[in-house]
């Protein structure tokens, strides 16, 4: 497998209206338990929503061990599909979920909720990390262009993730079941 940090910013909810605006991700050496690659931003602000979705389609596609590790890839994959369909990378006709699981892709947002007492209120990745806030900001700051603050942001929640998921990765591989 070929492990990837994954995620996307987006000026809204709704994947049929609002734009993707950013889409980031990171290689991962699983084994090592550390990054191997430097965090890939692909910001529409510099080129388009159709380049940073083509772009990120392709680098999916071309390998089919590629394996994205996510919070709430409901979420981004919705979108991610939503825009691929739009710029004919796949089918209109194709199921958003024939897409999705058609590959493997680990999503910790299952074991936040465990590890807020089985609670979805308070287990988003920002109330249970050092992460000072969730994302709601973003659309704001793209309208008002503070691209700078959006990178930072960005940056930060990267690390936030990656600190969450190797801990987590950490203490269920030496759990003993038996």
């Amino acid at each position: 497998m070929t492990y990837f940090y994954v995620d996307i910013e987006s000026e809204g909810f709704n994947p049929k209206e609002d734009k993707i605006i950013t889409i980031q991700y990171q290689r991962l050496d699983y084994e090592a338990q550390k990054i191997d690659g430097e965090l890939i931003i692909l910001k529409e602000w510099e080129s388009n929503e159709e380049q940073i979705v083509t772009q990120f389609y392709n680098l999916l596609t071309s390998d089919k061990y590629f394996t994205p590790i996510m919070t709430n890839h409901y979420f981004d994959f919705n979108f991610l599909i939503e825009k691929f369909k739009k710029y004919g990378l796949i089918p209109q006709e194709l199921e958003k979920f024939d897409f999705l699981y058609s590959r493997f892709l680990i999503d910790i947002h299952s074991t936040l909720v465990i590890i807020n007492n089985m609670k979805f209120k308070g287990s988003g990745l920002d109330k249970l990390t050092n992460k000072e806030f969730d994302g709601s900001i973003i659309p704001l700051w793209y309208e008002q262009k503070k691209y700078a603050e959006i990178e930072q942001y960005i940056i930060k929640e990267a690390e936030a993730f990656l600190k969450a998921f190797f801990i987590i990765r950490n203490h269920l591989c030496n759990l003993n079941l038996k």
